[in-house]
């Protein structure tokens, strides 16, 4: 089976919140174009995983609905995963976090791209890189969350090997866990 094959029965597999027909919403409003697709692998200097790619022309950034999701992969909620941004958030999301900080550091590491975040700014991300091409990180937005819980020092816990991955181990849920947002001591409420 292709990765193509595998990520479109995963993706089926999954519940998804309907599309908003309301408004004049359409289902085309959801995906990512081939232009979009190619400025964001113009952007970074390399390929896009096919699963991803396939995913982004025909899924997109449809919102989980789907408890399911309720679950923790080496240690990370994925209850604060509740949609895929489409290309053009993609690329702005990942421009944005690609420029130097205050203290001249980079916000995320080189060939990331931001596939979804959450309202507190933590980042799921996809790899391009050569060495761990197509794996699927969780980067929390708390520095002491991340040197307490990342298995690397830049901070990232890895939650899939691919993105067809991250959506099986969805589906085989079979035991959703309460809704836990990944928050840190430092963290309020308000």
């Amino acid at each position: 089976m292709t990765n193509k094959e595998e990520i479109e029965i995963l993706s089926t597999q999954i519940k998804w919140e309907p599309i908003a027909s309301d408004g004049g919403m359409t289902e085309q409003m959801y995906l990512s174009s081939d232009k979009e697709l190619t400025a964001l692998k113009q952007y970074l200097g390399a390929e896009l995983p096919d699963d991803y790619v396939w995913f982004m022309k025909n899924i997109g950034r449809r919102v989980f609905n789907d408890d399911r999701i309720h679950m923790k992969l080496n240690g990370v909620s994925l209850s604060c995963l509740d949609w895929f941004r489409d290309a053009v958030d993609v690329l702005t999301f990942t421009k944005m976090a690609s420029e130097k900080d205050d203290d001249g550091d980079l916000q995320i590491p080189a060939n990331l791209l931001i596939i979804s975040d959450s309202i507190s700014r933590d980042n799921f991300l996809l790899d391009v890189s050569s060495e761990h091409y197509g794996k699927v990180w969780f980067r929390h937005h708390d520095a002491k969350w991340r040197m307490m819980n990342a298995e690397r020092a830049d901070g990232l816990v890895l939650v899939a090997n691919s993105f067809s991955d991250l959506l099986s181990k969805i589906i085989k849920n079979t035991s959703p866990s309460d809704i836990d947002f990944n928050f840190s001591s430092d963290d309020k409420i308000v």
